[in-house]
């Protein structure tokens, strides 16, 4: 048989959370024979190599157009459903960067003199549909009944923990036994995603990776939990500006603000997809201490919005609290303890607009009628609750929406009125290229 290859982006930081969804979905519809196990999404093939062209002529051209590229942002954005040639395909909609129309499009024109697409869209990359598989080569009438459900908006899915596999099944078996079922709600997805490498498949093999941080192939290390990849999602985090170098902060008059930070709490880089590997939350730790720090002084006004710190593998609150800079006034969020001295709610006038400052929108007091700055929703539901809601006058300041660094009253007010004025009603996420 002859070798089949894929050039694709694999997912990465969002994998995990795509993958728990996936296979929620499989379990509720019993979908595991056409599920797509490594998420994805597809730049150029499945392809062929012409005649007398090796693997090493592939990636050289592969190089010549990858070299002229950084990391390639895109948004994974709800649900979508089509028909394909083997069938029907349920996905992960894919927002796309005009990077990443572009790097399809120069890949698409240079790689027919070295191979033979079986894809016939990829002759027409404008067309191309962006998507992240969740399902495919469905019988159409069922396609559609499982479309129609999880495309809610909002659906209750069966829980998938995988920890209990392996040694742990036989407690699996007697919780279900017990008629204890998890379950979790899963919201439309939407998510920021950045291509940090271009995977070369062969079958269903990584042949190589271009990393497009360094602009070198990698030729290990392409498993996620690998020194590479850590190196990787450094590189990454300095580029982007969510890793800092402390620094002599300004301090002026203005007022920063963030929350849930989570410190010490490993699940959150999974659950948020947050740029860290899952076993090094202390490299989370110093870079969210440190970020604060490049930015808020000893003299500066700070409002945290709730959730420090969680987990019993976390260092206390007073340990926490002791690196952080500036005059800090705590919001009590849903897993804060004791030692802060905490208020349940705050509220603040600036620049002639009045803010309610609270960990979860919801518990703000009634009546209250200007502007709610609050954490607790992370990056889980960033249609309700984007960086700002401008129909319902919501602010989230958690730090995956933020980017990890406090942001400023100024900036906030700013970009307030900036939308207000130009009409432009959309800003999901702060500090990211693709929103």
């Amino acid at each position: 048989m002859v070798d089949q290859y894929l050039i694709e982006i694999r997912l990465g930081t969002t994998k995990w959370r795509m993958n728990e969804t996936i296979y929620a979905i499989a379990k509720k519809f019993r979908l595991g024979a056409f599920i797509e196990k490594h998420p994805h999404v597809t730049l150029f093939g499945p392809l062929i190599l012409n005649e007398g062209v090796t693997t090493a002529q592939l990636q050289d051209a592969i190089e010549k157009v990858a070299s002229r590229y950084d990391p390639i942002p895109f948004m994974i954005d709800g649900w979508e459903k089509r028909n394909g040639m083997h069938g029907s395909v349920i996905a992960f909609s894919v927002r796309p960067s005009e990077a990443l129309r572009s790097l399809t499009a120069t890949i698409a024109q240079a790689l027919p003199p070295h191979s033979a697409s079986l894809n016939p869209w990829d002759a027409f990359p404008e067309k191309k549909w962006f998507h992240v598989t969740i399902a495919n080569r469905l019988e159409p009438t069922r396609a559609e009944k499982i479309f129609s459900v999880i495309a809610r908006s909002r659906e209750t899915l069966p829980r998938v923990d995988r920890s209990l596999d392996g040694i742990l099944r036989p407690l699996k078996w007697a919780l279900k036994a017990l008629g204890i079922r998890h379950r979790k709600v899963i919201w439309p997805v939407t998510l920021d995603e950045h291509g940090l490498r271009i995977t070369v498949m062969q079958g269903e093999e990584i042949l190589v990776e271009y990393d497009l941080l360094d602009h070198c192939w990698i030729p290990g290390g392409s498993r996620h939990t690998s020194a590479a990849w850590q190196q990787s999602l450094s590189a990454y985090r300095k580029k982007m500006g969510f890793e800092r170098l402390p620094a002599e902060p300004y301090s002026g008059e203005e007022i920063f603000l963030i929350s849930d930070l989570h410190l010490g709490h490993a699940n959150i880089i999974r659950y948020c997809s947050r740029p860290f590997l899952f076993s090094e939350v202390g490299d989370m730790d110093r870079v969210l201490i440190d970020n604060w720090n490049s930015v808020i002084g000893p003299g500066d006004r700070c409002y945290f919005l709730g959730d420090l710190r969680y987990g019993s593998h976390a260092r206390s609150t007073g340990e926490y609290r002791a690196q952080l800079a500036g005059k800090i006034t705590f919001i009590r969020g849903n897993h804060d303890d004791n030692g802060l001295d905490a208020v349940p709610f705050s509220s603040l006038d600036y620049r002639g607009i009045r803010f309610l400052l609270v960990h979860d929108p919801a518990d703000g007091p009634p009546g209250f009628e200007g502007w709610t700055i609050h954490g607790h929703y992370h990056n889980n539901d960033l249609h309700h609750f984007p960086f700002i809601n401008f129909v319902d006058r919501r602010i989230n300041v958690s730090a995956e929406v933020i980017g990890y660094v406090p942001v400023g009253m100024d900036e906030i007010i700013d970009r307030i009125q900036v939308g207000l004025e130009g009409k432009d009603l959309r800003p999901v996420l702060l500090r990211y290229p693709v929103s």
